[in-house]
């Protein structure tokens, strides 16, 4: 049984998003959830291809809090809920080589809700885990180590492999993605 935050309030946002034409995916620990390698859903983080402006005029009659970048991150958030659905506006992160934009692909439904790429969450908790604040750091590569072992059991899709190379990656992560075996079919 997972602990997770109630949907019902997740889906009315994807809703409002899917509304307005804004791809968008379930990452992060529900992510993690819906493939089975984590128990708990602190909060629901939802990757969205549009910039916060458009954010903000979506959730413009809902409370919530905007934030730009800051440290590694190089998107921008609106947090809805009190923090229980944080909207991630071009998810991305400043690397030595630049930025790295994660990309929303949605690869499988878990719960009613579009579920982003394992692929892209390996990419971004890897690069969490040696640039992020450093109490984070531990928590984000145990969530790098863990999705880049689905991975390797799994198999990559061969798309989200290729868009994520395209990116400046640091050497150590891009080798690890690019080991990866393929998905079966793919």
């Amino acid at each position: 049984m997972i602990d997770h935050p109630p949907l019902g309030p997740l889906r009315a946002a994807l809703a409002k998003l899917a509304a307005a034409g804004i791809p968008h995916a379930l990452g992060a620990s529900g992510l993690c959830a819906a493939l089975g390698l984590v128990e708990r859903v602190n909060d629901w983080d939802v990757t969205c291809e549009a910039d916060l402006g458009t954010l903000e005029s979506v959730f413009a009659d809902e409370p919530g809090e905007s934030f730009g970048n800051s440290g590694c991150h190089a998107d921008q958030k609106r947090n809805l809920r009190g923090g229980e659905i944080e909207l991630i506006a071009r998810f991305a992160f400043f690397v030595p080589g630049g930025v790295v934009r994660i990309p929303t692909i949605v690869t499988r439904e878990w719960n009613g809700v579009p579920v982003g790429s394992p692929e892209a969450w390996a990419v971004a908790y890897a690069l969490m885990g040696t640039l992020d604040d450093e109490a984070q750091r531990a928590r984000r590569s145990a969530r790098a180590e863990a999705l880049f072992g689905w991975l390797g059991a799994h198999g990559a899709g061969p798309g989200a492999v290729r868009a994520l190379l395209a990116e400046p990656l640091p050497a150590d992560v891009a080798a690890r993605l690019a080991a990866l075996p393929p998905a079966r079919g793919a």
